[in-house]
């Protein structure tokens, strides 16, 4: 009785102070919100389908080359920029969709950066095809999902710090070309055993961030961590508030025996080397361009065909990148369309499977981030996406028949 007491003592008397507050808070979001929503719906978009040739050759070290190209849509924005006109900085969306068996490879776009995409492409893969198509996503009936159709699908993110990396084409790689594998591979397996009215969708949302140097912030305090270190600015911070007779004995470090004595008690030497694997794929994953990303998957089949052994299938297609060491990815539980539901099952997951395919047709996060971007760098994302070479014997992937020849010289220019 006396703790409540003093709690309604405590609304009352702060309620003046703490109420502005909280409605400030919400009104900054929802404003944010309105005008990035607004610039959204100004702009145009564009889907471009790659159309691969019969032999591709190179691994997805060339589509890493192509997403560092691609982070050149990073610009500084300002403050009107971001609050007034609602600017944000600009997404693509590498898609794998397979629909009925076929396989296609898309990236959504803005239409104004249509040119600079194809280039970046086409400097990796000169002998790809790149067309610009209707979305796919409109072959499907726009109320999903309804008595003829399903819907399973949601958001992924990583399970760690963005950090700790995921396991990337250079783990699956062999320098003989008949031992090479590709991740690829089992996804295109399992969409090329897609029977009519049935589609499943992969989407990578990729976007540069404003502070470039996120990543790499975010790996140097994750490294502290491990040493049982301080950051550089914890660092600076505790220089400042130490006299200055600590602060000599700091940078001496005592008299030669104490350092003789306390060097081999530096955490580096007590690491076990499961613990510095640990600690170099972090820096080396810090080290590389990142994108921020939101990863998502949509599997939607007429009833009479729908069958979850695919939703298991993806899972399975996703653990290969994996390493429970160091990150995993794993399934938004916030997206997942379940049914374990206490009040209005019913209502509660049809809603989610219908949001789920309506923001995966926007190419756009969920509001409120209800999935936090996750940090990947562009070996990750070249890792998951990528075009397959030879080894991928995926029998409907559509290819480029021939190789396009280049134009011959000397042609008069009108």
């Amino acid at each position: 009785m006396e703790v409540f007491s003093f709690a309604l003592f405590f609304i009352k008397a702060t309620w003046w102070f703490v109420t502005p507050l909280i409605l400030f808070s919400i009104f900054r979001t929802s404003w944010l919100y309105w005008r990035e929503v607004a610039y959204h719906d100004s702009l145009k978009f564009t889907l471009l389908e790659i159309r691969l040739p019969q032999e591709v050759l190179k691994t997805p070290k060339a589509m890493e080359y192509v997403l560092v190209g691609l982070h050149g849509v990073w610009d500084e924005l300002k403050f009107r920029d971001i609050w007034i006109k609602g600017e944000f900085l600009p997404m693509l969306s590498l898609e794998i969709a397979g629909s009925g068996g076929d396989i296609h490879f898309y990236i959504h776009t803005e239409s104004k950066l249509k040119s600079f995409v194809e280039s970046q492409v086409y400097s990796q893969y000169p002998d790809a095809e790149i067309l610009e198509v209707e979305d796919y996503t409109e072959q499907i009936p726009p109320n999903m999902p309804n008595k003829d159709w399903d819907v399973w699908g949601t958001d992924l993110m990583l399970t760690r710090e963005g950090a700790y990396p995921l396991r990337t084409y250079e783990d699956f790689e062999e320098m003989v070309e008949e031992r090479r594998l590709d991740p690829i591979a089992s996804i295109a397996e399992i969409l090329n055993t897609l029977r009519p009215g049935e589609h499943i969708w992969i989407q990578f949302i990729i976007q540069p961030d404003e502070d470039l140097e996120k990543l790499r912030k975010e790996g140097e305090k994750v490294i502290a961590k491990l040493l049982g270190r301080k950051t550089e600015a914890e660092e600076r911070k505790g220089l400042a508030a130490t006299t200055a007779g600590s602060l000599i004995e700091q940078l001496t470090g005592g008299t030669e025996e104490e350092k003789k004595e306390n060097v081999w008690d530096a955490p580096e030497f007590r690491l076990t080397p499961g613990q510095r694997e640990v600690l170099k794929r972090i820096d080396e994953k810090t080290s590389k361009v990142f994108f921020n990303t939101l990863m998502r998957f949509v599997y939607i089949g007429r009833k009479d065909v729908f069958s979850k052994t695919y939703v298991g299938a993806i899972f399975g297609f996703l653990r290969q990148f994996n390493m429970y060491n160091l990150n995993s990815i794993k399934p938004n539980s916030k997206t997942l369309p379940k049914r374990s539901f206490i009040y209005f099952r019913k209502v509660r997951g049809h809603f989610r499977k219908m949001r789920i395919v309506w923001r995966y047709k926007l190419r756009l996060p969920l509001p409120g981030d209800i999935t936090p971007m996750s940090m990947l760098n562009v070996e990750e994302i070249a890792t998951m996406f990528h075009f397959p070479g030879q080894i991928v014997k995926a029998p409907v992937m559509p290819r480029v028949e021939s190789r396009k020849a280049p134009a011959p010289m000397g042609l008069p220019i009108e």
